[in-house]
């Protein structure tokens, strides 16, 4: 009987009751760290679009699902209105309606602590005072109460945050098979800022759902692809991107990803009949999925930016085929290859001539302007709506250095570590940080995808470091180490029949325990070649490169010595307590990760506050909320008609519809260019100009004042898109409309001093700055002046009926029903240019000027 088994399995216990404490901390940690604004503020939805999310969730709550999905919004986008079911990725809504739902069914009901958790509150009280963040309060008891869909719609945030930290670092354990590695990402992505930034309590927005999403399915996708057998694996993985598409637009960026890493197994020549039906069955589940989501629809099969995962799709079919008809008739290699490149000839022109055909009717839809944004060399995308956007621009280095942080640096260590397995994950490994990277660098947002695979790639390295120091504890009590490969016996492979073949299929993961195992084949070299399959392979591929990697990998093995030298095994153990004392006592480690989890907890803390109110210092420092926004909002709500209709920037419709519950022009749909840019015309122009026009379209006028982010800081954005649409309004000389700003020393130009927009943020601050009051009446001016709410005087009430009564809908009887302008506003509309986009190849039409210059300026960088 083995005397050190005990000993070795208490260790083992020791060392898996701690995996399991720290995954469950990183995962309460996830989850804690995102509860400042419901600590501080309450449960209050965040910025602008969570808030239609939440009015969207409350919809489908209140009148289910197929009124959801036609559901015509005539309280946005005034008068036109907005068709939410076929505009909306309603996959957070469903989700946060099921838990809503859920909860009212298993009702309310209380758990008494046991008494070995109470028993722990010393210790934790302990670890708090010592320094350690995020820990849980043990209560003597727990009640269950169903929450509010709004109180939901607040929790799901940090719900899922703790969900995709443990989805990370199942990936993390799917490429490295380290069990450390695997706790030590979740443990990073729990807090890593670039996690953060979108999933805070109350901000209820699609990244929050969607990072969960994507990794769960790459981890999904990772797993069905490990052996030829765990296929099946891939049913799972398209649903969870089926999810992913119902969750975010973001799903361009999985699918593309998935279906580049599928193709690269192909160039690595690992394609097996395990691979072939992973990738067909995850693209017809997801896209299958996908097509019933409305708002995607056929784009799929139609997106330009989706066509590559559909070509290998067919590549795999043709593939497949090629193999099939190998079997099937004995080809030998040299007729094989050259049968294959005559089928895959035949698809490229098959492909070729359906493209051809299908062009000129418009079928592929145009890549937008934010992908398109991704690729080009500049900061501009020929769109003034997009470019005015902050979270549009590239990321700088200084916002890596802040949203990932520690874990940065040590991604390279972590991916030199994978490259030793170099398994199929790895190569996903590397994809995801060279897209993430390329991607974020264009936009500024995206850098939130960077978190996973920072977080991957370092939790790897700190796993294998790990590793690394218990691995000889293990050796000293037992466990069986590395043999060296002389000490195997050898054969001759003579030519195997297709039984023996399968016969050693079968026994490949009981060989691949230690490296002594029968060559397949006595090499003529110094060291024999293993042969034996990696757990990807499904047969042997003798010749190429395959078999260069297998010899150079023999040499390495040969030259490591074997871990059954006590002395040897003695001398790692005492280096590893000496390397773990250093790094807790002596490393710049020591100063570097408390500095580390001290910045994450400061980003949470800064990403808190929910914009409707926030948090801000007196002269001495007091701390105060100021709520501006959301006193004004509810100003609106009490104080107004319930048909009122309000007009400000797109930037506030959300918080207008879900706050003050009152009908906006427009939001941050943004999905009519020429109609946000009649509103940013409107609010530009003169005061007289622009009530001409108001009047028939709004009863309020909102603007956000007081300095900072406000509207005048905004406002040339909102000249220049006007502009793109109106030409008139700047002229196509001055496309950025440059004379509507301010001068060097923080004075109006005339135009903007004639806007209207300047003398309602400026009525009665700036000295001589008056609103005529025949045309706009001030009604309420908040606290400190961030919102002030002007009526709007001598509304048409002919035009407002008119606008009830003149909706055009597809088809008799329909819910699909769009509003019109009134007849007032014919001569404005009139005025108006259709937008043409660079990208817009299927449109035709002339470009703006604006369009035009950021042309130039692109074509002249490049030269």
């Amino acid at each position: 009987m083995d005397v050190l088994l005990l000993p070795r399995l208490a260790f083992k216990v020791v060392i898996i009751l701690l995996q399991v404490l720290f995954l469950l901390y990183g995962l309460y940690a996830a989850y804690d760290i995102r509860l400042y604004p419901i600590k501080d503020f309450g449960y209050i939805i965040h910025e602008f679009d969570p808030w239609f999310n939440y009015r969207a969730t409350e919809y489908l709550a209140e009148h289910g699902l197929y009124r959801f999905l036609h559901w015509f919004d005539y309280e946005t986008w005034y008068p036109l209105g907005r068709p939410i079911g076929t505009t909306i990725y309603p996959g957070m809504q469903v989700t946060a309606v099921a838990i809503w739902e859920a909860m009212k069914k298993i009702g309310e009901f209380k758990v008494e602590s046991p008494s070995f958790l109470l028993a722990l509150r010393p210790l934790i009280s302990y670890l708090k005072s010592t320094g350690w963040r995020w820990l849980p309060a043990i209560k003597q008891s727990y009640e269950f109460t169903p929450m509010s869909v709004n109180d939901i719609c607040c929790m799901i945030p940090p719900w899922f945050g703790s969900y995709a930290s443990l989805f990370t670092g199942l990936l993390a354990y799917e490429i490295s098979r380290s069990v450390n590695a695997g706790v030590a990402t979740t443990l990073i992505m729990a807090v890593i800022p670039a996690h953060l930034m979108r999933s805070v309590g109350g901000e209820f927005d699609n990244e929050a759902v969607a990072v969960t999403a994507i990794c769960s399915t790459f981890w999904l996708w990772v797993l069905s692809v490990r052996t030829p057998k765990h296929w099946p694996v891939s049913f799972l993985a398209g649903l969870s991107y089926f999810y992913m598409v119902a969750a975010w637009g973001g799903y361009i960026f999985v699918i593309n990803m998935i279906g580049l890493h599928a193709a690269l197994l192909v160039g690595l020549g690992r394609f097996n009949s395990g691979v072939y039906k992973a990738y067909s069955i995850f693209y017809i589940v997801g896209t299958a999925g996908a097509l019933q989501v409305p708002v995607v629809g056929m784009q799929p099969l139609r997106s330009v930016e989706q066509l590559g995962p559909l070509l290998v799709f067919l590549g795999f079919q043709v593939l497949a085929f090629c193999d099939w008809q190998r079997r099937r008739s004995s080809m030998g290699a040299f007729e094989f290859a050259i049968f294959r490149i005559k089928v895959m000839a035949l698809l490229v022109g098959a492909t070729v001539l359906v493209c051809a055909a299908l062009y000129p009717t418009g079928y592929f839809g145009p890549i937008s302007s934010r992908i398109r944004g991704l690729f080009v060399k500049h900061t501009k995308t020929g769109n003034p709506l997009v470019d005015s956007v902050a979270e549009h621009q590239p990321a700088s280095p200084s916002m890596y250095a802040s949203y990932l942080n520690l874990p940065l640096d040590y991604v390279l260590l972590g991916g030199l570590v994978s490259l030793w397995k170099r398994n199929n994950g790895f190569w996903l490994l590397c994809l995801y940080g060279f897209i993430a990277q390329h991607f974020s660098g264009k936009m500024s947002r995206l850098v939130l995808i960077c978190g996973p695979v920072v977080s991957v790639a370092c939790g790897i390295w700190v796993g294998f470091l790990v590793d690394q120091l218990v691995e000889p504890f293990l050796l000293l009590l037992g466990k069986k180490g590395y043999t060296a490969e002389s000490e195997a016996p050898k054969t001759e492979k003579t030519e195997k029949t297709e039984k023996t073949e399968k016969s050693e299929k079968s026994d490949k993961n009981e060989k691949k325990g230690a490296k002594a195992k029968k060559a397949a084949k006595k090499s003529t070299t110094a060291v024999d070649i293993d042969w034996t399959l990696e757990e990807y392979e499904e047969d042997r591929r003798p010749g190429g490169a395959n078999q260069i990697l297998r010899l150079l990998q023999g040499y390495v093995y040969k030259a490591i010595p074997e871990d059954n030298n006590y002395t040897l095994i003695l001398s790692r153990a005492a280096a590893s307590v000496v390397l773990l004392l250093y790094v807790i006592y002596g490393s710049s480690l020591s100063v570097k990760v408390p500095t580390f989890l001290s910045h994450c907890d400061q980003v949470a803390r800064s990403l808190s506050n929910p914009q409707v109110v926030f948090m801000s210092r007196d002269k001495r420092g007091n701390s105060f909320i100021v709520d501006d926004y959301l006193k004004g909002y509810q100003w609106i709500d009490e104080n107004t008609p319930k048909d009122a209709r309000v007009m400000a920037w797109w930037d506030y419709g959300y918080q207008i519809t879900g706050i003050a519950k009152r009908t906006s022009i427009a939001d941050g749909n943004t999905w009519n260019h020429e109609h946000i840019a009649t509103l940013g015309r409107t609010l530009t122009s003169s005061e007289k100009k622009a009530h001409n026009a108001i009047r028939h379209l709004a009863d309020y006028v909102l603007v956000w004042a007081g300095g900072g982010g406000d509207d005048l800081a905004k406002s040339p954005h909102l000249a220049r898109i006007g502009n793109s649409v109106f030409p008139d309004h700047c002229g196509d000389d001055d496309p950025k409309c440059n004379k509507f700003s301010f001068y060097s020393d923080y004075s109006p130009t005339p135009m903007m001093a004639r806007s209207l927009l300047y003398k309602l943020c400026q009525h009665r601050v700036s000295p001589g700055v008056r609103v005529n009051e025949n045309l706009f009446k001030e009604v309420h001016t908040t606290k400190h002046g961030l919102m002030r709410i002007y009526q709007v005087m001598n509304v048409s009430e002919e035009s407002r009926e008119w606008v009830k009564s003149n909706r055009v809908c597809d088809a008799p009887g329909s819910w699909y029903c769009v509003g019109q302008y009134p007849p007032a506003l014919d001569k404005l509309i009139s005025k108006r240019k259709n937008f043409a986009q660079i990208e817009d190849f299927n449109k035709k039409g002339e470009q703006s000027a604006y369009t035009k210059l950021i042309e130039k300026e692109l074509h002249g960088s490049e030269l």
